[in-house]
């Protein structure tokens, strides 16, 4: 089981033909800001290491997006929460601070024809 973000570029296709082939560079920094920024979260104890180890990025650029996922078992229920146990969620809050910072790319990305 693991839990992911995916990055979706479909509705940007327009925008994101007009960089000057960074693209999928504009891709990869993001998901690797997500990446980071979630691994470095105090939001839950990671007492054997185990949930910030077992991830990675998982590139699909050909086909517009990049996941970054997290394989330890448990990553979903510490994510999304039980039953029993109250959500802790570090993988949405870094991918939704990381939209201002993708917009922001993607200008940066125009202006530098």
């Amino acid at each position: 089981m693991s839990v992911s973000v995916r990055v979706d570029t479909k509705k940007l296709d327009e925008i994101i033909a007009k960089l000057p082939n960074n693209r999928n560079k504009i891709l990869r920094d993001t998901a690797a800001h997500i990446l980071s920024v979630s691994q470095q979260t105090r939001v839950y104890k990671d007492v054997s290491g185990e949930l910030r180890s077992k991830a990675l990025l998982v590139d699909h650029l050909s086909s517009g997006f990049v996941n970054v996922e997290y394989y330890a078992e448990y990553a979903p229920y510490v994510e999304l929460g039980t039953w029993k146990m109250a959500a802790r969620p570090f993988l949405k809050p870094a991918a939704e601070d990381e939209a201002k910072l993708l917009e922001q790319r993607i200008k940066d990305g125009l202006i530098q024809k």
